[in-house]
């Protein structure tokens, strides 16, 4: 093969690249250039490389500096420009980067994809190849290796926790309407805005009447360390190691932005079956209407039988955080808690929260620190003068008891009677198996002094399962004996989960949402994380105990007690 030859080669795919990149322009120049050497004499060719390997292109007509520069890089790599193809496909956008690394596309069939479809993301994708756009725009055989690449690109993502990416999005959506003064609503897509536990790809939307400046502002900010792809309306960004994907609408088309980018996939299908593909609309509820439905809340798009509730009427009446009127699960540094009693009631009176509870450790678990026998009376009298200075709020004493392999708690009754709450949990397995776990659990529910139980399977999100409790036994256990379980705040946590908590309140089960908080700067961060996921669970306002007014939360302990 000529020099020339490869030359047009690898112009021809490194616009597809650009292109790729949102670089139409780039894009545009370099296919110009691969047709003028293509339409060259071999003689008038070579000495076109001499002189850009000489730096001497200034004014060859048709030239820009851009181009000027990458003709002088390809002369003097040799013409094949291994050096630069590999630079420019490390910052694709990270799909892309996977499938041209594993030879599942060639640049063009990857191109097309970004450019006639709009695909950018795995999920994005995932919705192309499901509704039959990929096959009609590349044939069977691309379809195929796509679906067949499929499991390959699943396994190899690497999902976020909900709290980790909640925070990436937050503060990057902060950064966004300080750095870009016509952008406004922007707000977290995808997974996170679902409250998934844990996230595959990260987003955010945002309107602007001028689209295209605002994007430009954001691939300028400090903070973003790379721009995997540019247009007018979206930006594939590198942040602390993170691809996050952005997109800015129009006033009149910011619903279908929104719509499209939180997903989920099957939820998406599910919606344009009714309504065909989505119409430009301004608002979220329009796409809706269109399809014959009420607005389903972020949380339950999941094709869970949402779109039959909708179309039914029986959409739940979610909850919120203006339904929370109080935190029943925080620890301070009695246990590990990183700050002060004092501080973290200070903080909930910020919050406006009508009551608490404080419920450090008990002296069992295997936290850093944890609430000794002995601290507990020391303990009710800070609390008891901590009244006197916070007479808007009310304040349970109360403890995390530890839930002990044969199912007791580690502090005596004599002690937790003397507390106005009780929550219990599993925190050590004891290497128990299914059944045992299940019957401790259970034995805890029916201690006639514990009110709540906390994070029932102990899960620690991407990181372990839970324990592999009978849940349907748990919930009817808690259904019997009026003990309530947790949708715990804590990243590390959320759980009950929402497909849990979905099937505790369907057993009659009541629920509380709680923070589950050691720091006080994080206490509404928490319960905001503990509400999405409960959201998930398709939870009302009427199954959660710390929706009710601290009279309902006192006789909701007394009649458990009362059992005794």
């Amino acid at each position: 093969m000529s020099v020339a030859s490869t030359l047009i080669g690898t112009l021809r795919t490194l616009a597809d690249l650009a292109e790729i990149r949102g670089a139409v322009g780039e894009a545009a120049d370099l296919r110009r250039a691969a047709q003028a050497i293509d339409a060259l004499a071999p003689a008038a060719a070579a000495g076109l490389m001499q002189r850009a390997r000489r730096d001497r292109l200034k004014n060859e007509p048709g030239v820009n500096p851009t181009l000027h520069s990458r003709l002088r890089e390809l002369a003097r790599g040799g013409g094949g420009g291994k050096v630069t193809l590999g630079s420019k496909q490390g910052a694709l956008p990270a799909l892309f980067a996977q499938l041209l690394t594993l030879r599942v596309l060639e640049t063009e069939e990857a191109a097309r994809l970004v450019r006639e479809l709009g695909i950018l993301t795995l999920w994005e994708l995932q919705v192309a190849l499901q509704d039959g756009r990929v096959r009609q725009l590349g044939g069977d055989g691309l379809d195929r290796r796509l679906r067949q690449a499929a499991p390959t690109l699943e396994a190899d993502r690497r999902p976020l926790p909900l709290g980790r990416a909640r925070d990436l999005l937050d503060v990057l959506a902060v950064d966004i309407v300080a750095s870009s003064p016509g952008s406004e609503l922007v707000t977290p897509a995808g997974a996170a805005r679902r409250f998934e536990s844990l996230v595959f790809g990260l987003a955010i939307v945002g309107r602007a009447n001028d689209p295209p400046s605002v994007i430009d502002a954001i691939c300028e900010m400090r903070g973003v360390d790379e721009v995997r792809h540019r247009s007018g309306r979206r930006a594939m960004l590198s942040v602390q190691q993170a691809e996050i994907d952005v997109r800015v609408a129009a006033p009149d088309e910011f619903g279908t932005f929104l719509f499209h980018a939180t997903g989920s996939p099957a939820h998406l299908h599910a919606i344009h079956r009714r309504s065909g593909q989505a119409r430009q609309a301004a608002r979220e509820e329009d796409l809706y209407a269109n399809a014959g439905l009420p607005f389903i809340a972020p949380e339950l798009r999941q094709d869970s039988g949402e779109v039959e509730a909708a179309a039914a009427g029986t959409l739940p009446a979610l909850i919120s955080r203006a339904h929370i009127l109080g935190d029943l699960h925080m620890h301070t540094n009695y246990s590990d808690g990183a700050d002060t009693l004092d501080a973290m009631v200070a903080a909930c009176c910020r919050l406006e929260y009508e009551y608490i509870a404080i419920t450090d450790h008990s002296e069992r678990a295997s936290a850093s620190r944890t609430l000794r026998r002995g601290d507990v009376s020391r303990q009710r009298d800070e609390i008891d003068a901590i009244r006197g200075r916070y007479p808007g709020i009310t304040i349970l004493h109360g403890v995390e008891a530890d839930i002990m392999p044969d199912g007791s708690l580690d502090f005596p009754d004599r002690i937790l009677e003397s507390l106005d709450i009780v929550l219990a949990s599993l925190h050590d397995s004891a290497r128990q198996d299914a059944k045992t776990l299940t019957l401790r659990c259970i034995r805890a529910i029916r201690h006639p002094l514990v009110t709540i139980v906390t994070h029932p399977a102990n899960r620690l999100v991407g990181r372990r399962e839970g324990y592999p409790l009978d849940f349907d036994a748990i919930y009817a256990a808690a259904a019997e004996t009026e003990t309530a379980l947790e949708v715990d705040g804590a990243p590390s946590h959320l759980d009950l989960d929402g497909e849990h908590a979905r099937a505790a309140i369907a057993a009659g089960a009541t629920l509380t949402i709680d923070s589950d908080c050691h720091r006080a700067r994080w206490l509404e961060r928490q319960m905001q994380l503990g509400i999405g996921t409960a959201r998930r669970g398709w939870v009302e306002p009427r199954h959660v105990l710390n929706a009710r007014p601290l009279q309902d939360v006192r006789a909701f302990i007394a009649a458990k007690r009362a059992r005794r």
